[in-house]
Parts: C-alpha cells; structure tokens; sequence
C-alpha cells in the first residue's frame, strides 16, 4: 500500500488552486492510511498559483499546528519549485529551502523568469517544445538543478518540457533524488520506465491532490505501472517509506 503522499496542495497554493487547508489535507491522509504526508504548494514564482513569501511563514505555522494535532501521521512542509531558467536555477531561495522539509521541482509554464534567458526557456518550451534545441536546454537545466539544489522530487518529468530521460535519470540516480509517478497524468511510457530502472532510478508515487479527497489517490500510475511490468520494490514510498536525499525529514 502506499505510505506517503508527498505532493499535495493546499489554499496557499492560490487562485483557488488548491481547495484544501493543510488540517483538511491531513485529514484526508489519515482516512487514506497513510503514514506521512508532505504539503507542497507551488514555488514562489509562479504567476498564478505560487505561494506569496510573506504567506509563507503562515503555512509553516499550519504545518506545525497539525503536528502538534495528528501526532499519528507524519506532516512536512515542501514546496512544488519551478525552473526560472535555462540554466537550472529555481524559485526557491536559501532562506525558504532551510525551512523546507521536502523540495519537490517541475517544469510549470506560467512563471516569473530571470532576465532574457529564462523569457525564451519558457517561450521555447512553449511554442517549439519539440525541437532539438528546446531538448538540449532543458536537459541541461534539469542537469544543474539535481546537482545543485537537494532536490528530493522531481514532479512529473516529461511533462510540458521535453528532456533526455536517460540524462537526467542517470544523474537523479547518482544523487538520490525520486523521479516522480504522477496521479494526475501518466508522463512516462512503459518503454521508459524500464529504461530509467536500468539506469537504478528509484520512484516515488503521488497523487498530486489539489484537493482533500484525492489525497493518497495513486490509481492512475498504479495501473500503468503494472502495465510495465516492473516490480513495486522499484517504488518507494510502497509499503515503506523513502529516504529523502536533502535528509531535513525527521521521523
């Protein structure tokens, strides 16, 4: 079954975005039999749906008012981050990534970028994502991100920005970092994930609930993993819990 959810919205992820409050979200967890959960709003950049940063000291108050609440069930504050730019970089500065129990990253559209650069990384992707050129850069990105910021999920690959699976898998392996099995959508073929487990890629599996009642619901990628064919040991928040690469959790 699966222990962990680790990315989930809540009401800090804005415009309605998220439907929940992290009491409800938790509470979901509970009734789903989950024993940890992770609450992962979106990056501080995002136009539309990014947690504000003078917000964010509220959350971690929520966060830590249902610890003190639900002793039961492991709760952690994270963040969805977004690539701001060609090079890798992300929204999530230093004095936020300390607070953070767990750093979850994807490629979103709608963002804040830096300068010139970052304008036509989101542009590309937008209007020629399937160019050679888009595939390079955003590999590239995804490439600097794993080895510079101790992501522990990279949300969804595939998804809206088209990288080299086997790069960037390759180097999540070498640095501890989940590659993400999506409740929302499947973005990766059966084909690739037997590529990315040859390569000692490890996953997680998340719902990506942007309300309480799809909290801890899987069933999508459950179905297309089974379609592959490859073992649940692969998974690794499936009858166990995973051991994050950024090791802030506490258990």
């Amino acid at each position: 079954m699966l222990f962990g959810d680790y990315h989930t919205h809540t009401k800090y992820s804005r415009m309605n975005h998220g439907k929940g409050s992290v009491d409800e979200n938790v509470r979901a967890a509970l009734a789903s039999g989950l024993k940890e959960i992770a609450l992962t709003d979106h990056g501080l950049r995002h136009m539309t749906y990014g947690m504000k940063k003078k917000i964010f000291p509220r959350f971690l108050a929520d966060v830590a008012e249902a610890r003190n609440k639900y002793p039961e069930i492991g709760i952690y504050a994270g963040l969805e981050a977004n690539f701001i730019s060609p090079k890798g970089i992300i929204d999530i500065d230093d004095g936020v990534a300390e607070k953070l129990d767990v750093l979850v990253c994807g490629y979103h559209k709608i963002v804040r970028p830096i300068g010139l650069g970052g304008a036509s990384f989101l542009l590309r992707n937008l209007l020629t994502k399937n160019s050679k050129k888009a595939l390079v850069k955003n590999t590239d990105a995804y490439l600097y991100a794993i080895e510079n910021y101790e992501i522990d999920i990279l949300s969804h690959p595939n998804s809206g920005c088209r990288i080299d699976l086997a790069a960037v898998g390759a180097l999540a392996a070498e640095y501890g970092t989940y590659l993400e099995l999506n409740g929302k959508r499947v973005t990766m073929t059966a084909g690739e994930l037997e590529m990315l487990a040859s390569l000692g890629c490890a996953f997680v599996m998340d719902s990506d609930a942007h309300s309480p009642e799809r909290v801890g619901d899987v069933s999508i990628q459950l179905a297309a993993w089974k379609e592959s064919g490859l073992p649940m040991s692969l998974i690794h928040n499936w009858d166990r819990l995973p051991d994050f690469r950024s090791g802030k959790v506490k258990r």
